[in-house]
Formats: C-alpha cells, sequence, structure tokens
C-alpha cells in the first residue's frame, strides 16, 4: 500500500492520517456508510488501546489524529484492514441500496485476481505529529474541512456533525474522543 508521506513509525505516537474513497466518490454520506469509521474507531480503541485525537468523515476522506499504542499494528498494517474491512461491507451495502451505477464506478477488470472492487484509493497519507504546533495546524485543518466553500457542509466547524469539532468547542461531540488540552 504506497504512502504518499513516509516516516518510519514510531510506537506511542500521534499521528496525521488520511484516507480516501476510490476516484473521490461520496460514500460516507449516510449514517450507515459513516459508521464504519466509528466501529473502526472503536475497534482501535478497544483491540489496540489506540486513541482518536481528532477526525472529520468527509463525503469522500477522512481525516484522522491518532495516537498509535505499541499494541497496534504499524499505520501501514492498521490502514490495510481498515480499508479491507470497511471494503468489503460498502460492497455490500451499495448491492444492497441497489446503487449499481455507483458500484459499477469501483468495478476492477476481470483480470484481477484477488478483488472485484476498488473501494479505496491505494494511497494514504501519515505524518508524525511532532510538535503541539503541528497536532493544532493539523486539528485546525480537520475542523475547518466541512467549512470550506469546495464542500459547504457547514457555517461553523462545531455545526458538522461528523467531527471532533464539537468536543473541542462545546466539550461533547457525536463520538467520543481523547481531547489534547494544551
Amino acid at each position: 500500500m504506497a504512502v504518499r508521506h513516509k516516516s518510519t513509525f514510531i510506537a506511542n505516537e500521534i499521528y496525521y492520517i488520511t484516507f480516501t474513497i476510490a476516484n473521490w466518490q461520496n460514500i460516507f454520506t449516510t449514517a450507515k456508510y459513516r459508521q464504519l469509521i466509528y466501529r473502526w474507531f472503536d475497534y482501535n480503541k478497544n483491540k489496540y488501546n489506540n486513541k482518536i485525537h481528532g477526525y472529520v468523515i468527509m463525503p469522500n476522506h477522512v481525516h484522522i489524529l491518532i495516537y498509535i499504542s505499541d499494541k497496534s499494528p504499524d499505520i501501514s498494517k492498521l490502514i490495510q484492514n481498515a480499508k479491507r474491512f470497511m471494503a468489503y461491507t460498502i460492497v455490500n451495502y451499495l448491492k444492497a441500496d441497489k446503487k449499481i451505477s455507483l458500484l459499477e464506478k469501483f468495478k476492477l477488470s476481470p483480470n484481477q485476481k484477488n478483488a472485484k472492487y476498488k473501494i479505496f484509493q491505494s494511497r494514504y497519507d501519515s505524518l508524525l505529529i511532532q510538535t503541539q504546533k503541528m497536532f493544532l495546524q493539523k486539528l485546525n485543518y480537520i475542523h475547518n474541512n466541512p467549512c470550506q466553500p469546495k464542500w459547504n457542509l457547514a457555517d461553523r466547524p462545531e455545526e458538522y456533525k461528523y467531527s471532533s469539532a464539537k468536543n473541542y468547542i462545546l466539550g461533547n461531540g457525536y463520538y467520543k474522543i481523547n481531547i489534547i488540552d494544551f
């Protein structure tokens, strides 16, 4: 799995991670599709003692600030497993929802041996957070992403439900995270 920003993996650190749906298709547009991300967060917290410090679920990509413990696989394996788990479920949801034209956009050529569909882009972004300033820059970017004119999903960061902005700004949000208070 390709990674755009490659750094040596160090356990017990915070990373900024982004992964994207193939061809930038909008998949995370209803609760059941977004719930896959939250289930993956829960799995990370319960199985590996990883901590979610910030996130936003956009229609076709996800940004996360995540503490990755020494009980966790490295980032590459963590993301690979997440994508695999979510891809199978997304395909099943698209079939059940009769979104065949959308599913067709993910179809691979018949020559592919292992998979029929490619739901996620192969690459992902991963960046080790090394300073408080860097953490705050990424958190700010995450929280303001839904407010960008390109997306226009909210007027203010705390109005977008599928983000940790409300956790930081109002003290509670849709999904419980580990707030870092500098």
